[in-house]
């Protein structure tokens, strides 16, 4: 008898734990994250429960209380039966918490490039009917470089609304033709209402072998279809110009909506995916475009913390008219993939060490623009 009113007991407090978790979930459904965290972090205190201080780690971080997020984050991460997709989503909480706080990444590469100016492997073209040798430049076929990459991201309000950011990209090849830098640098927008919108203002600027190669500010909206699942699905909206040194015939408007979107499957492997359209106006026709592409990354557990992602893409432009050198409509067909070997959050040394082998090729209607790659990259981030 006494054993059948413990276990009767038992389920009735279970009962309670259940109902009260409901109610928590329906606050932060609600938007109503204070008190969704009051909630879960009562009932973290009766019941062992991952799923419960996962919850709870999420509503700390949608009521932007990201130290506190952090922390029960990190202590989810400890349980060696957290499932891999769930636990690749709980890194990307992580990397978006270090960006609210303020952080700098910095990632040392060595990269082999097998083309590196991206030249076609035609060897004759046809221009107004005439066959032309095409003689590639002293510079081309398989370099090696240095690779170094540089985040910052810092909070310009207390409640981290406004965030600056910096991603510099250094790419120090063999003999210095080749070498190349990138910034992007700007101010994300993340307003407490509406939740489901955060936007971003920012430029662009690359040099090329030591010359200004193009300059490309740009705005960004975003929709979270599901802020509470953050990562499930997202839309963005991308406004740019295009300013091309020494090319003013390639400046170009351009217009882009991105669609993204998560799943973890019972498994735990993780499915990411991505789609997008784009336009390009420039003052000139033929070298104004339309394109449209879809991608996918299945990132799969290997041993302890280490994974395997392999992704692949497809994208496709076409130009609006003839285009003046060759006499005909350009159009490109673009494949990538590649296979990574990673570690999220390797916390012995606090690296993120990364290897693995990326192939690009791009199929055109117009020989001189087809050309294939296969760069294999190590990669040490901090």
């Amino acid at each position: 008898m006494a054993g059948a009113s413990d276990a009767a007991a038992q389920a009735t407090a279970e009962d309670a734990y259940q109902v009260f978790f409901t109610v928590a979930m329906t606050e932060v459904e609600r938007g109503n994250y204070a008190t969704a965290v009051k909630l879960l972090l009562a009932l973290s205190r009766k019941v062992d429960s991952p799923r419960v201080r996962l919850e709870l780690a999420r509503a700390y971080f949608l009521d932007r209380r990201y130290a506190q997020s952090r922390s029960v984050f990190e202590d989810v991460l400890q349980d060696p039966d957290l499932p891999w997709g769930v636990r690749e989503n709980v890194n990307r909480y992580l990397d978006l918490i270090d960006d609210a706080l303020g952080t700098v990444r910095f990632s040392v590469a060595f990269v082999t490039d097998s083309n590196p100016l991206n030249f076609t492997d035609r060897r004759q073209i046809n221009i107004a009917g005439t066959t032309l040798d095409v003689v590639p430049p002293p510079d081309h076929g398989r370099a090696s470089a240095i690779q170094y990459r540089l985040n910052v991201t810092r909070a310009f309000t207390a409640d981290t609304t406004v965030v600056g950011f910096a991603d510099l990209l250094v790419k120090d090849f063999e003999g210095g033709d080749l070498d190349r830098w990138a910034l992007d640098a700007g101010l994300a927008f993340f307003p407490r209402a509406p939740s489901w919108l955060e936007g971003s203002i920012g430029l662009e600027e690359a040099y090329a072998g030591g010359r200004h190669f193009y300059r490309k500010p740009y705005v960004t909206l975003t929709y979270l279809h599901d802020p509470v699942q953050r990562f499930r699905l997202e839309t963005e909206l991308r406004l740019a110009y295009l300013d091309v040194a020494d090319f003013d015939h390639l400046d170009a408007h351009t217009q882009q909506i991105a669609v993204r979107g998560s799943r973890v499957l019972d498994s735990g492997i993780q499915l990411i995916g991505d789609g997008y359209v784009e336009n390009a106006i420039t003052d000139e026709d033929p070298y104004s475009y339309r394109g449209a592409g879809i991608g996918g990354t299945v990132s799969v557990p290997v041993i302890g913390s280490w994974g395997v992602s392999l992704s692949g893409s497809i994208g496709e432009r076409r130009y609006r008219a003839s285009d003046p050198l060759f006499g005909e409509t350009r159009e490109d067909t673009t494949r990538r993939a590649s296979i990574i070997l990673f570690n999220r959050r390797w916390t012995a040394l606090e690296l993120r060490p990364a290897v693995g082998v990326a192939y690009e090729r791009t199929d055109s209607s117009l020989p001189y623009f087809e050309y294939d790659k296969l760069t294999w990259i190590f990669n040490l981030e901090y």
